[in-house]
Parts: C-alpha cells; sequence; structure tokens
C-alpha cells in the first residue's frame, strides 16, 4: 500500500514547476497560478511572464534585473528583482541587490503599460544614487561615517532605503543594495550632521515622491 501522499506539493499541479502557491490541496507555480487569477477575473494574461530589465546605474554600468508578477485577482504586483551571482565578491560585502515594484489594477493599465511603467521605475532608481563610497586613504581614520570593506559610505541629500529583518531581534537597512546595520545607517548620515532629517514611509510599489 502507497503512503498517504502530503496535502501540499511541492511541484505545480499544471506544470510541474517548483511551486510558490497553495489553494486547498493544489499547488501551483507563479505562472500558473496568474494564469489560474487572470482567468477568473477576466483580465487578459501577459504573452510572457519571464521579462528582464537591463538598467544604467549612476556610474553608467548595467544592472540586470528579473521580473516577477503576482496577481490578485484584477490587481497585479510587479517586482524586479537585480541579480547577484553567487560568486559575485560584493555579497561576502553585504551586497544583496535593488529591488522595485508597481502595483498596477488591470482595468485601468495594460500589462504592457505595467511592465513599461515598471522598467521607468527600474531606471530611474538605479540611475539615482543614494549614497556615495570614497575608498579610505591610508591613514585616514573615517570615523565619522560607516566603513564597509575599505571604503566609506556617505549620504547622499536624497535617497530611498528599504526596512528589512537581520539576525534576529536585529534589523537592517538596504541603500543601494548594500545591506546596513542600523549603526552604519546612522554613521551614513553623519555627513549631515547639524542639518534637520525629514522623512517618508511609502510601500515599495507607491509611486516615486516628487523630490527624488
Amino acid at each position: 500500500m502507497e503512503s498517504q501522499s502530503p496535502r501540499y506539493n511541492s511541484r505545480c499541479a499544471v506544470c510541474g514547476k517548483p511551486a510558490r502557491v497553495f489553494l486547498g490541496s493544489t499547488s501551483y507555480c507563479q505562472d500558473c497560478y496568474n494564469h489560474l487569477s487572470d482567468y477568473l477575473a477576466g483580465v487578459q494574461t501577459p504573452t510572457n511572464d519571464s521579462y528582464q530589465i537591463l538598467a544604467l546605474d549612476a556610474k553608467g554600468h548595467t544592472v540586470e534585473f528579473a521580473v516577477e508578477r503576482f496577481a490578485f485577482g484584477t490587481h497585479s504586483v510587479w517586482t524586479a528583482v537585480e541579480q547577484v551571482p553567487a560568486n559575485d565578491p560584493r555579497r561576502q560585502e553585504g551586497y544583496v541587490g535593488r529591488r522595485v515594484s508597481i502595483a498596477v489594477d488591470a482595468r485601468l493599465v495594460s500589462q504592457d503599460e505595467a511592465f513599461d511603467a515598471l522598467m521607468v521605475k527600474t531606471q530611474y532608481l538605479v540611475g539615482h544614487a543614494s549614497m556615495r563610497a570614497v575608498p579610505l586613504s591610508l591613514g585616514e581614520a573615517g570615523q565619522t561615517t560607516a566603513q564597509v570593506a575599505g571604503r566609506a559610505l556617505y549620504a547622499n541629500e536624497t535617497g530611498v532605503a528599504r526596512l528589512e529583518p537581520g539576525e534576529p531581534g536585529e534589523r537592517t537597512v538596504v541603500v543601494d543594495g548594500q545591506r546596513l546595520t542600523l549603526q552604519q545607517f546612522v554613521d551614513m548620515l553623519s555627513c549631515f550632521e547639524g542639518y534637520d532629517l525629514y522623512w517618508q514611509i511609502r510601500d515599495a510599489s507607491d509611486e516615486l515622491p516628487m523630490w527624488l
């Protein structure tokens, strides 16, 4: 007698890819779930769910992003995730890459328009550096700012940071794809000591603020 199958299968019931969504006892990969959600909501599914974006950073370097879409009825969240190879030496320095998201209502915006909007937002954010890194010269103390891998980090006047969990009980801040501790983040801002600091909390998928 065969053993009882688990309630949730790790593979998509439609195509066999690794599952990411579980509805009842049925498992779906993200693409098949999106197609099902689109069908039930009467939304036109894009002809291709696998997109890539190439953007230029503030130094003119090409940055590659993989795009994924997650459908919730008529609403979709599109996210561009920077591709950082496993052997990239920056990973040893806490570099985790950048993420850019938009949320759209398919009743108002077509899927092609949504991808175009994500591409524009990605290029804008990647091209706008939130901090600058200066190599620590020999004998320079650099005690008034954050130090990462032999570089001193200084905040720019405007920027974007993403709060993320770190070790248990800790929080980290990701700026320009670089993961910083809260202390490093504060140290990076110390170049503006004596100035007023204003902040605004926004969902990652919101439109960019006018001041950025």
